[in-house]
């Protein structure tokens, strides 16, 4: 074997070499891993900061009744209250929004300066946007505020959880 040839094959050689530590070496590593089927009877708090918010334990179907409608209602108003008291802290203003929004959201909501907010003020009180599907787990509640009517997204995970907010937008936006 001549100087080019070796060369050749110990540059192959080197590339398979290579190539087969990226593939791990083993047919069982290209099965995917298996994953842990769920006990149902299994739950977790979910919660922000340290702050219990709501135990979820998947959707079961929920009513859409009168008395849910209201408590996500009183429950917005709570929200866009803490949301447009743009005088505070940021420190201070999320840590009064926190508790009352879903984990998902306060991930977004910390970084939220509340003296760029545009609605600062609500002008007139809740309404319950209609759903085009009512079932028990979201409740969309409008305000009129400074900026145009906003929109909060209620959600609960069941009957006795608590209604969270897993957003607070325009309604343009929504």
């Amino acid at each position: 074997m001549n100087k080019k040839n070796a060369a050749v094959v110990l540059t192959t050689g080197t590339l398979v070499l290579a190539l087969a530590g990226c593939w791990g070496g083993s047919p069982a590593s290209d099965q995917q891993p298996t994953s842990p089927t769920p006990d149902p009877a299994v739950s977790c708090i979910v919660s922000c900061q340290d702050v219990p918010q709501a135990e979820h334990t998947g959707p079961p179907s929920l009513a859409a009744d009168e008395a849910a409608t209201k408590a996500a209602t009183e429950a917005a108003q709570k929200v866009m209250a803490a949301y447009t008291d743009t005088t505070k802290s940021k420190e201070d203003w999320f840590q009064t929004l926190a508790p009352l929004i879903t984990t998902g959201y306060a991930q977004d909501a910390q970084y939220i300066q509340p003296s760029r907010l545009k609605a600062r003020k609500i002008i007139t009180g809740a309404s319950v946007v209609p759903a085009e599907v009512a079932d028990g787990h979201q409740v969309r509640v409008k305000f009129g505020t400074n900026a145009g009517d906003w929109v909060v997204i209620m959600t609960r995970a069941s009957a006795g959880a608590p209604w969270l907010a897993s957003n607070v937008l325009p309604l343009e936006a929504s």
